[in-house]
């Protein structure tokens, strides 16, 4: 569960509450499949996407899908948005096929790509009425547009990059001395999660701080701990990569 949805359930009197750490890499680099729920589908800030024939997506499709053809699936790629960093949601009518078009969209570069299985009972079962028509346009000349959305004490992408080369601020890397040592951000201070309490000496209170982590998870809770001692502070929910030579890629 997320830190927000731990701390809620101690307070409710569920001792044994934890936060899974590695998150959505650590699940999927294990081999597993991933796929989101049918509210996050309805409310979140994705992508949707309708791999069937067209004759099926004007009986009925998730309202906002775009419709894009399983076997004419290659040209996808040139009308998804810009932004890498959109989150794909990917259903049809077989396991088989989002596998397919899931790893294709992933091989894009967009590493948030997910299929949603059994998508249209889901939707149906929750209650949720389908489309029916011509769904959403897009093509190479129309790309769909996209914008990631901030939550509180989020810090976009870009703007986290600009703090690695600012004076005023403080980037805490708070994941643990062996992921710190395999390659970090330039710039960025190790203190793992566990010792942010302990060593808050060591966190300049001059500074505006910004935390992160690998997944946002670690970063999230950081940022309530500083936040709640007096820090200005935000912290990057976003998965990121990072060598020893001090490349990076954040998506």
């Amino acid at each position: 569960m997320s830190p927000k949805s731990a701390s809620l359930a101690k307070k409710w009197g569920y001792d044994n509450a934890r936060v899974y750490i590695e998150g959505m890499p650590g699940w999927k680099k294990a081999g597993n499949r991933s796929t989101p729920t049918v509210d996050f589908v309805k409310t979140g800030n994705v992508v949707i996407v309708d791999t069937r024939s067209p004759d099926k997506v004007k009986e009925g499709h998730i309202p906002g899908a775009y419709g894009f053809p399983f076997p004419e699936y290659e040209w996808t790629e040139y009308a998804l948005p810009l932004s890498k960093s959109a989150p794909i949601v990917i259903y049809s009518d077989t396991p088989e096929e989002i596998d397919a078009a899931v790893k294709a969209t992933r091989g894009w570069g967009y590493k948030k790509a997910v299929g949603f299985y059994d998508g249209l009972k889901k939707w149906r079962d929750a209650g949720y009425k389908l489309e029916t028509g011509e769904p959403a346009f897009a093509d190479v000349d129309n790309v769909i547009a996209w914008e990631r959305k901030l939550g509180p004490g989020q810090i976009s992408i870009s703007a986290f990059e600009k703090s690695l080369n600012s004076e005023l601020i403080a980037v805490v890397d708070v994941r643990t001395p062996v992921d710190y040592e395999a390659g970090h951000f330039p710039g960025a201070v190790n203190i793992p999660l566990d010792d942010v309490k302990s060593r808050m000496k060591d966190i300049p209170k001059d500074k505006f701080i910004v935390v992160h982590c690998q997944t946002g998870a670690r970063g999230e809770i950081a940022y309530n701990v500083l936040k709640d001692a007096g820090y200005a502070v935000k912290y990057l929910e976003a998965e990121c990569k990072c060598d020893p030579s001090g490349n990076y890629e954040i998506w």
